[in-house]
């Protein structure tokens, strides 16, 4: 049973709006040793993420290596989710041409989805209109909420008041580091939509002091006590104990952030199987398995990070 969408379409946009304000949890796409998706194992990592506490979920992100899953994959995986995620709801991520994009958003919401995060886009040619239009189009395709996803390169003022200006827009999920830029970000538009700190709880807190609202987790794929804690010492101003559990969780962060992320994926894939939550930690290409080196140090790494209830 999936979350039910309400009646009252701004009202649904508020209460969606406040749930953002929490961690959205990416799921992994757990693959088996042949590659394959393996189901019940995405099926059991949701429900576990629902249960702990996570209050949206985001399947097909890029923890869960949307770029690597064809089309109809992506579909099915979404599908999934909402389907193990019961009442929690469940915002999708959609990318790639606009067409396909749209059409996985439409498919997300009539679903039981309350919306998508669109991807960053990657083109080289990138215009202000046509990154507003591509939003737009993604937008008309269903009645959910919209989320997009800023990496990489920052549109410019104007582009950013068009895009918080689409009616589905609630939030946008922020990825580039540079609390500056963020904080000038969240003090124009924090009136208007959700600032996400969508780079995880690594930089959680200084987002959080900068106007940030909410955060975006792997981490909660492995365990999402800490997270959750992390979530509530920021939200309660209690900066010393935010700053023990940011510690704690650090070591684990910066190994996903090694060789220029390389390892965002494999790492949180490789600590679920440590912990015994999935059975493979099989990435697809062009992701691969840590290295040895690495391994080791994640070995350690979840020794110390033991489950915080």
């Amino acid at each position: 049973m999936s979350f039910q969408p309400l009646h009252n379409a701004r009202y649904h946009r508020f209460v969606l709006a406040q749930l953002l304000e929490n961690i959205s949890g990416v799921p992994v796409t757990p693959f088996g040793a042949d590659g394959a998706i393996d189901e019940p194992s995405l099926s059991a990592v949701v429900e576990r993420m629902a249960a702990q506490g996570v209050q949206i979920i985001v399947p097909c992100g890029g923890t869960g290596e949307f770029s690597a899953l064809s089309p109809e994959e992506r579909d099915r995986v979404a599908r999934i989710t909402i389907e193990a995620a019961g009442a929690t709801p469940v915002i999708v991520g959609v990318g790639g041409d606009v067409a396909s994009a749209a059409r996985a958003a439409g498919a997300a919401v009539a679903a039981g989805a309350v919306g998508v995060m669109t991807h960053a886009l990657s083109d080289p040619y990138l215009t202000p209109d046509g990154t507003v239009r591509y939003i737009e189009q993604v937008a008309a395709a269903g009645d959910g909420v919209v989320v997009p996803y800023i990496r990489s390169r920052l549109p410019s003022d104007a582009t950013l008041e068009r895009i918080v200006s689409i009616a589905q827009v609630v939030a946008v999920k922020w990825a580039i580091p540079d609390v500056q830029l963020f904080a000038a970000f969240a003090q124009r538009f924090g009136g208007e939509i959700v600032p996400i700190c969508g780079l995880a709880e690594l930089w959680a807190p200084f987002f959080c002091l900068a106007g940030g609202r909410g955060f975006t987790s792997g981490l909660v794929n492995v365990d999402a006590g800490r997270p959750l804690a992390l979530l509530g010492a920021m939200r309660d101003g209690a900066w010393p104990e935010a700053m023990r559990i940011w510690r704690a969780i650090r070591p684990f962060e910066e190994l996903r952030a090694r060789h220029d992320a390389g390892n965002n994926v494999p790492a949180v894939k490789e600590a679920m199987e440590i912990a015994g939550v999935i059975p493979h930690a099989t990435v697809r290409p062009p992701l691969a398995p840590l290295s040895p080196v690495d391994r080791a140090e994640l070995v350690d790494v979840m020794r110390a990070l033991a489950p915080v209830s």
